[in-house]
């Protein structure tokens, strides 16, 4: 049984549509069916809820649309031309005057009050797609914090770390957790060769003092605000 297939079958049994197992591979980076079910749980929980919103919230935003103008004559936000009117030729969308007189032209023949309210539909059309997509795009950004929530949380750094991620950047998340870790362990290998330069280190005898992430994370906020550049090393027992 390939991975996929492990996947696929874990996935069947969690009650989660088969399809996504190649995007739960990828996520997740699995090359072992060890702990399978761990990830297919994660991924239930935290990622595809946002998943399902993005797909339910284009699909709305695509029905809204069509059945507005359906019902209001409209296509792409315009009244739909008669047959008796003839093509005009492809134009620019940058020139803007020529939009301008093609409008009119949409709207030749009918009632003032008519014009007014067609133009006010368009208007509302438009607002709606915008609102609509911005949405959209707020879904977009959640799901891409939970997936990056869920690879942050193997990486062993400081947890409030997580805000220097940026989900929409071109640097794909994995390479910003991999230059926020290497970053982390240059601060850690500074104290430590400080620690052995203050004159109190002995080969096989000195262990340099273990110390828990918020008192790593101490060092490193001494060290980034100092005004002398010397981070404080916190040898005094």
């Amino acid at each position: 049984m390939t991975i996929i297939d492990a996947i696929k079958k874990g996935l069947k049994a969690a009650g989660v549509n088969e399809k996504y197992a190649v995007k739960v591979q990828k996520l997740f980076k699995i090359e072992k069916e060890e702990d399978i079910d761990t990830y297919i749980a994660l991924f239930k929980d935290n990622i595809l809820p946002d998943l399902e919103n993005t797909s339910a919230i284009e699909k709305a935003k695509k029905d809204a649309i069509s059945e507005y103008e359906k019902s209001n004559g409209l296509k792409d936000g315009k009244p739909i031309k008669s047959a008796k009117k003839t093509k005009k030729t492809v134009k620019s969308e940058d020139d803007d005057e020529e939009d301008d007189k093609d409008e009119d032209e949409d709207f030749e023949g009918l009632p003032a009050s008519v014009v007014k309210l067609l133009k006010a539909q368009q208007k509302q059309i438009s607002e709606l797609a915008a609102s609509v997509s911005t949405v959209a795009s707020t879904v977009t950004t959640s799901t891409k914090q939970a997936s990056a929530k869920a690879l942050f949380a193997d990486s062993k750094l400081p947890a409030k770390w997580f805000n220097r991620i940026d989900v929409n950047s071109e640097t794909s998340v994995e390479d910003q957790i991999k230059e926020l870790q290497e970053e982390y362990a240059e601060i850690k290998q500074s104290v430590i060769d400080d620690e052995i330069a203050g004159g109190d280190y002995k080969p096989n005898s000195y262990k340099p003092k273990e110390r828990t992430e918020q008192e790593w994370l101490k060092l490193m906020e001494d060290e980034e605000s100092s005004d002398n550049g010397t981070a404080s090393l916190g040898l005094e027992e």
